[in-house]
């Protein structure tokens, strides 16, 4: 089995990028983009999660909504080097790596990459032609569900002002990543839960439950605040995204 470090490895190579406006400290540092189908026609919605620093280091700060056209739009902190993993139901994930200047508007552009190589690195026949407009990003479809990790049991609860939040995760192959992700929809903010264990020799993490805290406070509604789960495995394969409202304190 391949490394889900070394498929990150050349997918975030293979990653290019158009600079947008550049401009004075009125003009926010964003990154944004669109995920197509076989037409070209927008897939959505999904969900994008952000690293502060190069992708699969692990350190989830922000998140962001793919709407129903497959457009994203983020707004970073600032300067630096960041892991993009895009997700929507029924395709593989899609990893990518920007470097970007402070006040600077980029757009996500298509990574070229062969059947012939993303057959090599995941044994599926699934990387897609791009599209002509590199503008535009066309996610691999998931030939099969059989092989993807499974997120049942999420359970989150209230300790005073933080909010446990806790996931059965498991996988029929075995080879779950350490993404195991969670989007704050009211914050924005981005986290990786925890997992119960340390990873095997071949970087496949344990199954079983892992968790999370998040300090909640008055923007958070109960029963109306939303977060976003998904779960990808070390070839790329990922759960579909689940939504759930925060609960009653």
């Amino acid at each position: 089995m391949l490394s889900f470090v070394r498929c990150l490895t050349f997918l975030f190579a293979c990653c290019a990028l158009l600079a947008g406006c550049v401009g004075s400290g009125e003009v926010p540092t964003r990154i944004s983009g669109q995920i197509v189908g076989d037409r070209e026609q927008g897939l959505g919605p999904g969900l994008i999660m952000i690293e502060a620093g190069h992708v699969h280091d692990g350190a989830y700060i922000l998140g962001g909504h793919i709407d129903d056209s497959g457009r994203f739009s983020v707004e970073l902190p600032g300067a630096g080097i960041y892991g993009l993993h895009l997700f929507v139901d029924g395709y593989q994930y899609l990893p990518a790596e920007i470097e970007i200047a402070e006040h600077q508007q980029i757009v996500l552009t298509s990574p070229m990459i062969s059947w012939g190589v993303w057959m090599d690195l995941t044994g599926q026949h699934s990387w897609p032609t791009q599209p002509d407009d590199a503008t535009l990003t066309r996610m691999p479809e998931d030939e099969s569900d059989a092989d993807n990790p499974v997120l049942e049991g999420v359970s989150m609860a209230w300790e005073g002002d933080i909010l446990r939040i806790t996931a059965d995760v498991s996988d029929p192959d075995g080879d779950l990543s350490r993404m195991v992700l969670m989007w704050d929809e009211t914050t924005d903010a981005g986290y990786a839960l925890v997992p119960p264990g340390a990873p095997d020799n071949r970087n496949n993490y344990p199954q079983g439950t892992w968790e999370a805290t998040i300090y909640g406070d008055e923007a958070h509604v109960p029963g109306e605040s939303m977060m976003r789960f998904v779960v990808s495995d070390n070839l790329c394969n990922d759960t579909d995204i689940l939504y759930l409202p925060i609960p009653e304190r």
